[in-house]
């Protein structure tokens, strides 16, 4: 590798000889009348401090750095400073340090530091004593004596870049170069540029198109030289030297154009008479700098912005989440948002965790941990995971083709570490990075913007020198990747019509399909995307109907066909709810294909910034006995994931039990339930309604009055709000002409229908009546159309038949209790979880897939009584408090003891009923009898 650094043993002894002479020279100082200031020893100091790990002083800028003082407001000079790595004051020899650590926070407060230049650690010296400072205060502080400093190697690795850096760092640094790379696009095209973050066409879509290409090559370039500034890809600080010293605000764009071209030319082919600085670039190749691009002429603002972005630690960033961020900059909107969102490794092991990694993981720990392993079992798994193909056909920036990328990466180190460990039992190749087989040529994406195209091609050449380097950490040694030769597959196109058996090649091993595809519903997607949709379903009009994110179902069910493997996707959670189900999983089982894992409902943040997270869920499919599948559960809809037990399968409901598809249904499945109605519906404009305010001024109208019937819309039904209307079936015709309220009303809604848009209510004749008429003769149960998922239970409520419900309601005939209780039960809530479809994250019922379908057999004569009781005990609990609305009484947080009571009696009942022979807890339990139940019902 291109670095300077040294190894352990080198810098050690380097460090010894540092603590030798400095030592001696303190007692030179002690013996003469000379003493040491700071002043006059600190820049020699702190340079053979450095040189111990071989940072070469002279190629950065570490000293005399210009900062405020907070308590003074006046400028200062720091006496040494790493650009987000450390701070370093010394004082003369014995001053107390204090002073020292005090100068430095008075520094930092002083708000002259960039927070992407803010240092990690501080070091104190006067010259006898070290200090080490972490000022997040996350380690302890280290003070030692200047003679034993090699002791403290591992203390001081940070100087290199080499100290462990958590998630959250990774993840803080990933957000901070994403606002200098945020900075850098502004300075170049403007603030006002904005682009939409998933690059909409433009009027003129070839410009656009060529204009997108150009920033995300000249972009990506310039990230490239900066990550390789600190990655050792070539000399450390190479860039940022040349930047500064080489460069004006007026020259730096034709000298970048400079640099491109001997960035991709060989070092043989390269003028004799390049500068200096030019000539230590190492030839690149790889098609990152192939491409001849015009480049714009920049400001001041420019030139400064690209220093600040060069003293930034990129060493530091993680690919995998900075991809995505990067992906933003180009939305005025997201550069604003700071680099808030992102999609975070945590969310995107989710899907590839349990598709292939857990496994491949699992399986190299036992090869470990095995101590008669053989070499060629080493090398053989090394193998297996090589000859596979790895694709995201939605890739975007690379995020998920990164994390694949590192995480096997990782798990191949440690297998060639523990070979080479084992040593003298395996016979060693001279040169052990032969036989490092996982290369990122074995990785596909396609997406259809140049710009995160090019993000993604650019970020996994980056994450395989960081993985890289991590071999080179455990073994000693690593490939050299310059030239490029070998580069990840990104294609420029649209998934839903590329052909992928065509565009990924024939693996030697399994094929690997993964990511996260837009979603987009009926009334989101374009013209274009439906076509794009129906051709991915091979026309069929009824699959078009599903989300957009199943046309990736679709290309991979085709593709699949011939080939072997595993595929996941992240998708709206809708595919798992109501008629979506067996429109899409009839024809993945029809092709023989299991879940193989599943999440259940979750927040996924947005990487769109102003847009509400997602509620998702992540479902893979393998065509294997083998291994179990996984289910993961959300005790709340932002929690982390809970693995619970598979005993049968997870079915397409992502349920432990058994694969149905269940479809709506024109007539009841069970024996002992009525059929649904839908509420009445006024289309009225307002004015067959009665609100509480005019209720007096139509009550004292006689022939108004007797035609008052009580209202109930859902805001009605759940906080028991007052409302009435005029329903006016079978009215006397002369009452219109007597009344004059009636007349008035009458008169409007005619005049309200007559501008409708809706041809059958422009024709609807009867302007007295409501537009849909539902009114109920005996008892009935109003039902709401959609229900908060937080609650215990489903919140419905019996009225007598003088009610009207209004149309954002479902009616039951209710005579005796039977259907009011079933609909209370938390055996049906179950099965409206499951089953029905959802409005965001509310549970929607569904009449014809929820209700028609619900599994509830045959009652004996006593199973009916109970339930019938059990729901009569709940509506006497309610009757306790009958100022409570349903929204109170069902409060999630604070639901009454005595209704709570009733409820359990009820779920006795009903459960026992559904053939439970034991008192159930969960709704897994009840889902595992209601799966059974509809099986037997449908079979026979």
């Amino acid at each position: 590798m291109a670095h300077d650094f040294l190894d352990r043993a080198t810098s050690t002894q380097k460090l010894t000889d540092f603590a030798h002479f400095w030592t001696d020279r303190i007692a030179q100082w002690r013996q003469d009348v000379e003493k040491a200031t700071e002043k006059k020893y600190a820049q020699s100091f702190w340079s053979d401090l450095l040189r111990c790990f071989g940072i070469i002083p002279e190629r950065i800028n570490l000293f005399e750095r210009d900062a405020t003082r907070a308590t003074t407001g006046q400028h200062g000079w720091i006496d040494f400073f790493m650009t987000g790595v450390a701070i370093g004051e010394a004082k003369s020899l014995d001053v107390e340090l204090d002073e020292a650590v005090g100068q430095i926070n008075d520094y930092l407060a002083g708000g002259g530091i960039r927070q992407s230049e803010w240092p990690k650690y501080a070091i104190v010296t006067n010259f006898a004593t070290i200090r080490i400072l972490r000022l997040d205060d996350t380690e302890p502080e280290l003070r030692f004596d200047l003679e034993d400093i090699a002791g403290h190697y591992d203390q001081l690795r940070f100087l290199i870049g080499e100290e462990t850096i958590t998630e959250v760092e990774q993840e803080q640094a990933s957000t901070a170069a994403a606002g200098l790379m945020a900075e850098l696009y502004t300075s170049i095209l403007g603030d006002d540029t904005d682009a939409a973050v998933g690059d909409e066409a433009a009027e003129n879509p070839e410009e656009e198109d060529q204009a997108q290409e150009r920033t995300s090559i000249l972009m990506t370039r310039l990230l490239f030289l900066l990550y390789g500034d600190d990655a050792g890809l070539w000399e450390k600080d190479l860039f940022y030297r040349w930047v500064s010293d080489e460069t004006t605000p007026t020259s730096l764009a034709p000298q970048l154009g400079d640099l491109f071209r001997v960035l991709n030319t060989p070092v043989h082919k390269r003028s004799r008479n390049l500068p200096d600085l030019l000539s230590r670039f190492p030839y690149v190749n790889g098609g990152i700098f192939d491409e001849a691009i015009f480049v714009e002429y920049f400001t001041p603002e420019t030139h400064e912005v690209l220093l600040a972005a060069c003293r930034f630690q990129w060493n530091r960033i993680s690919v995998s989440v900075f991809g995505a961020m990067f992906q933003l900059v180009k939305s005025k909107e997201a550069r604003r948002a700071a680099g808030e969102h992102y999609t975070s490794e945590a969310n995107i092991l989710k899907t590839i965790g349990p598709l292939f990694l857990d496994q491949y993981q699992s399986r190299a720990d036992r090869l470990i941990r095995n101590k008669s392993t053989r070499a060629k079992d080493f090398d053989a798994f090394i193998n297996e995971m090589a000859s596979n193909i790895y694709c995201d056909p939605a890739c975007g920036g690379g995020n998920f083709l990164n994390l694949a990328y590192a995480k096997l990466r990782d798990i191949e180190t440690s297998l060639l570490a523990e070979k080479q460990r084992r040593g003298g039992e395996f016979t060693q190749s001279l040169d052990a990075t032969l036989d490092q087989r996982l290369r990122i040529d074995r990785f596909y994406g396609f997406e259809i913007n140049w710009w995160p195209a090019k993000i993604a091609e650019t970020a996994m050449f980056l994450v395989d020198h960081q993985a890289n380097l991590r071999l080179a950490r455990a073994i000693g040694q690593a490939p050299d990747r310059l030239p490029i030769e070998i580069t990840a597959h990104i294609t420029h196109g649209n998934a839903l019509r590329l052909d992928w058996s065509h565009t990924l090649p024939d693996p030697e091993g399994q094929s690997f399909i993964f990511g996260n595809p837009p979603f987009l519903g009926d009334h989101t997607r374009t013209p274009e995307q439906l076509e794009d949709l129906r051709q991915a379903w091979g026309g069929n009009p009824q699959l078009s109907r599903l989300d957009f994110v199943t046309g990736w179902h679709a290309k991979a069910l085709n593709y699949y066909q011939d080939r072997h493997g595993a595929f996941a996707f992240v998708t709206t959670n809708s595919i798992t709810q109501g008629d979506q189900v067996p429109r899409l999983f009839g024809p993945i089982f029809n092709q023989g294909w299991r879940i193989r894992f599943a999440h259940r409902t979750f927040a996924w943040d947005s990487q769109a910034p102003g847009k509400a997270a997602v509620h998702c869920v992540i479902v893979g499919f393998d065509r294997a006995r083998e291994p179990k599948a996984r289910l993961f559960d959300y005790p709340s809809i932002n929690a982390d994931a809970v693995e619970i037990p598979v005993g049968q399968a997870v079915n397409p409901y992502l349920v432990d039990g058994p694969t149905v598809l269940v479809e709506k249904r024109s007539t009841m499945l069970s024996p002992v339930l009525n059929t649904t109605s839908y509420g009445s519906k006024p289309s009225d404009g307002g004015n067959l309604l009665v609100s509480e305010e005019d209720y007096a001024h139509v009550a004292e109208d006689p022939i108004a009055a007797k035609y008052l019937h009580p209202y109930v819309g859902a805001k009605e039904l759940l906080h028991n709000q007052d409302r009435w209307c005029l329903w006016l079936e079978g009215m006397d015709p002369t009452d219109a002409q007597r009344s004059p309220i009636l007349k008035e009303r009458i008169a409007a809604v005619r005049d309200f229908r007559a501008a409708s848009k809706a041809a059958s209510t422009r024709e609807y004749p009867h302007h007295h009546l409501f537009r849909q008429l539902a009114k109920q003769d005996e008892p009935f149960v109003c039902i709401p159309r959609h229900v908060s998922e937080t609650r215990k239970y489903f919140t419905v409520k019996r009225f007598d038949p003088e009610v009207i419900a209004g149309d954002a309601n479902f009616t039951i005939t209710d005579p005796d209790g039977l259907q009011f209780a079933t609909l209370s039960s938390s055996m049906f809530l179950a099965w409206q979880k499951a089953i029905g479809g959802r409005l965001e994250s509310r549970l929607r019922f569904g009449s014809t897939l929820t209700w028609y379908t619900f599994p509830l057999p045959n009652l004996t004569d006593s199973q009916r009584e109970q339930i019938i009781e059990g729901g009569q005990r709940v509506l006497e609990a309610r009757a306790l408090h009958p100022d409570r609305s349903l929204a109170e009484h069902y409060n999630p947080l604070a639901m009454d003891p005595a209704l709570l009571k009733a409820h359990d009696k009820l779920d006795r009942a009903v459960d026992k009923a559904l053939g439970a022979t034991k008192k159930l807890s969960t709704e897994e339990q009840r889902l595992e009898i209601l799966f059974r139940n509809y099986q037997d019902l449908t079979v026979s």
